[in-house]
């Protein structure tokens, strides 16, 4: 595992070492916006020629040039948007004039449990001191529920401690489960099977910054899971967590270097992860079982900051403790919510998981950025099951609409050899939930 890491460190270093700009935030502000007359600018800049004029980084920008032709009609679409301030002037209708709290409707497709509407009422400056509240709840068909409680103090009692509390509560009476882990066959009829699962969790997390850009976590969770088969072509009830109920205890330490200049929209930077998890039983004496996951972020700016290169790696793995079992549904899972988006949810999951993204972003307008990406990545069981001849590779391109406020919504289009995954989703690209049923990834 070690070596894997400092491999993957190593790469990234290599590939953002040929980067010599000063790197700048992505461009949420553009000198599109400008009120100075052009003729102004000319007279006082002169033209400067760099690296970023030259033929590797046309090279480098080709795909998107192509990938903007085919989107024109999105594109103008898009600018139309901006220019009347469509989502500024909806979100007047659901916040307060501050803009740091209100009401407003959430709708998702191909989310974790395939998609719904609902609500979401916050507020990011409860009291003036900068804490956090969120309540939300998803409804979907045929009948799944998703409800949320998230709050957040970044100085806990006046120190310099940060608190996170979170409650979730999910209903899904369709879930998809392909047994089989990398190896699941691809017809759906054929791989894929159906549950039911019931959970409900909760979790407290605290965290200091340690030094730097240096910080540690300590998070404590509780769940409760109840799965059985589901309708239509029914999981195997051999499979360890299947018409049984689970009710357990976790604790996961964490540690996590972030430098990028942004959380929101990173244009340079480093995010580094770590954590380790114990869960355990409360209710019976029939799973028990360790965790760790390992992500690597790095962020490079190109042509003056106009453009963001993402490359990714991720490395998650369960272990038994005592001959004891892992439940499916705490199983780490690949597909379109868990960073290998050209496959359907719950497409391949299994002890471990190994995944790569690489994405290059680009303005298409102020708040409008284009994404084209490639992932690949494969679960397993044991590390000498990894074979670079069964990474599972995806292809896709996507929009994401943004306002001041750090409010999203995406829209992604995937591609893979099971065929083509569509996700219209508002939150931002890579960030872990609790749980890896809900987003692991």
């Amino acid at each position: 595992m070690m070596q894997l890491l400092i491999c993957i460190l190593a790469i990234f270093s290599l590939a953002s070492g040929g980067c010599a700009s000063k790197p700048t935030s992505f461009p949420a502000n553009q000198a599109m916006h400008s009120s100075e007359p052009v003729h102004q600018i000319e007279e006082t800049v002169e033209p400067q020629k760099d690296e970023e004029d030259g033929l590797f980084y046309r090279l480098l920008a080709a795909p998107e040039y192509i990938w903007e032709g085919v989107t024109y009609p999105i594109k103008k679409m898009s600018i139309f948007y901006e220019k009347v301030d469509l989502l500024e002037r909806a979100l007047d209708v659901f916040l307060n004039e501050a803009r740091t709290g209100g009401i407003f409707p959430r709708f998702e497709f191909g989310g974790a449990i395939g998609g719904g509407i609902g609500l979401t009422a916050f507020h990011n400056n409860l009291f003036n001191k900068k804490k956090q509240i969120r309540a939300s709840y998803l409804f979907g068909v045929p009948d799944n529920h998703a409800g949320e409680f998230f709050y957040k103090d970044p100085a806990f009692l006046g120190t310099s401690y940060t608190l996170e509390a979170n409650l979730l509560g999910l209903d899904v009476d369709q879930a998809r489960f392909f047994p089989g882990g990398n190896h699941a066959p691809k017809a759906r009829n054929r791989g894929r099977t159906n549950f039911e699962l019931d959970e409900v969790s909760g979790d407290i997390k605290v965290g200091k910054q340690v030094v730097g850009d240096f910080s540690s976590f300590l998070q404590g969770r509780v769940f409760t899971a109840d799965a059985k088969a589901g309708k239509g072509r029914d999981i195997p009830s051999n499979i360890p967590g299947v018409n049984s109920s689970l009710t357990a205890v976790e604790v996961v330490p964490q540690i996590t270097y972030d430098s990028r200049d942004s959380p929101f929209r990173p244009a340079a930077g480093w995010l580094v992860d770590a954590t380790f998890s114990y869960t355990n039983q409360v209710n019976g004496d029939e799973f028990e079982y360790v965790g760790y996951t390992v992500e690597v972020q790095r962020y490079i700016s190109f042509f003056r900051g106009n453009r963001v290169l993402l490359l990714r790696g991720y490395l998650a793995k369960l272990n038994s403790v005592n001959d004891r079992l892992i439940p499916f549904y705490e199983l780490n899972q690949l597909d379109r919510n868990h960073g290998l988006r050209g496959y359907e949810r719950g497409r391949f999951s299994d002890e471990g998981a190994l995944l790569f993204n690489a994405e290059w972003r680009y303005p298409v307008w102020a708040q409008t950025e284009g994404s084209l990406f490639v992932d690949a990545g494969q679960v397993f069981n044991e590390y000498r099951d990894l074979n670079t001849r069964t990474f599972r590779v995806s292809l896709g391109a996507g929009l994401r609409f943004v306002t001041k406020e750090n409010f999203s919504f995406r829209v992604q289009v995937a591609g893979s050899e099971d065929g083509v995954e569509v996700l219209l989703k508002g939150d931002v690209e890579f960030q872990r939930k609790r749980g890896t049923f809900l987003g692991g990834l």
